[in-house]
């Protein structure tokens, strides 16, 4: 199955910025965003999208990354 990325929204360089929301980032396009990051991540879990990768700190969310991310176990 592919991959899904649970992204912070508005994007920011400033790792004190705040979230409005979260989006669920399949093949580098947004599909639905969520008021939380849980929301977002039990949803692509739902539908099937695995692995689950959830961004590790607000400012730091570059997919080709690893350290960026951690896996969604829930």
């Amino acid at each position: 199955m592919t991959a899904a990325y649970i992204e912070h929204r508005p994007l920011a360089s400033n790792p004190h910025a705040s979230t409005a929301q979260h989006a669920v980032v399949v093949g580098g396009r947004e599909i639905r965003d969520f008021k939380t990051q849980k929301e977002a991540a039990e949803w692509a879990k739902g539908q099937g999208y695995s692995p689950v990768h959830v961004a590790r700190e607000r400012h730091l969310q570059n997919r080709d990354i690893p350290d960026h991310w951690r896996h969604y176990q829930f």
